[in-house]
């Protein structure tokens, strides 16, 4: 699953040099930018985010607010933090007594960067998400002129994995828009506007001419809306109930 990290910086140039240096050293890295708290809160709302970076300064109270909330969930789930202080011990110190280990000295190396985002925010947390397959599940992938009905063999919070006929104009490098269509008991339940790269690609089955016929796609979720993430949040729960009391 990507990690969806939100540099949250009044800077517009060190947003862009704290991109650069993230892409440069994590190759599963979604990065949105907010110029201060609003932005972030508009981004969070309409997205998963896994991860903030706060660029914030000692007399910034609103900021640490703002990060201690987002980290405590309240209405949503928990997003971890990591202030960006500069390197003056008066600020290093006080970082350490208001955010324990939630910090890091700038400037620092892409690579020092990079090891304290795996430190607050792991990759292989995220790959722990639990996976289902529910019985009847659609869903739509639509990318510029291309739509393809597919059907979901399972699916997670962060992810789908999906089969359909091949289709030649589906260019797997590019981002795609995806719709799930999940069987409800009055009727189909639709999950919509979810942003999603493709994470591994798999030829299942060839026509006579070895050209490809069927297709696996695996998909990891890039942007979900906040409805749209508890309506999937509750689809996948009351799912595993059922499991439980059927078992």
């Amino acid at each position: 699953m990507a990690r969806h990290i939100l540099i949250v910086e009044e800077s517009d140039m060190m947003r862009r040099v704290l991109q650069a240096r993230i892409l440069s050293s994590l190759n599963d890295a979604v990065i949105s930018e907010a110029a201060g708290i609003g932005q972030a809160k508009g981004v969070i709302a309409r997205s998963t985010v896994h991860l903030i970076l706060y660029g914030w300064d000692i007399h910034d109270r609103k900021g640490l607010d703002f990060c201690r909330r987002a980290a405590a969930g309240g209405n949503g789930p928990a997003i971890p933090f990591l202030l960006l202080v500069n390197d003056q011990r008066e600020h290093l110190e006080l970082a350490a007594e208001l955010a324990g280990n939630a910090y890091l000295a700038l400037p620092c190396s892409a690579e020092a960067l990079a090891q304290a985002i795996d430190r607050v925010c792991s990759p292989a947390a995220l790959r722990q998400a639990k996976r289902y397959s529910l019985l009847d599940t659609q869903s739509v992938i639509e990318q510029r002129q291309v739509r393809i009905a597919a059907s979901v063999q399972n699916i997670s919070l962060g992810g789908a994995l999906c089969e359909f006929e091949m289709e030649p104009q589906l260019n797997s490098a590019y981002p795609c828009m995806l719709t799930l269509i999940f069987a409800g008991e009055d009727g189909p339940v639709q999950v919509g506007e979810i942003r999603a790269v493709v994470s591994n690609l798999l030829v299942i089955d060839r026509h006579p001419d070895q050209t490809p016929k069927l297709i696996r796609l695996g998909l990891k979720f890039l942007q979900l809306s906040g409805p749209g993430q508890e309506r999937l949040e509750q689809i996948l729960s009351q799912s595993q109930e059922g499991q439980e009391t059927s078992a």
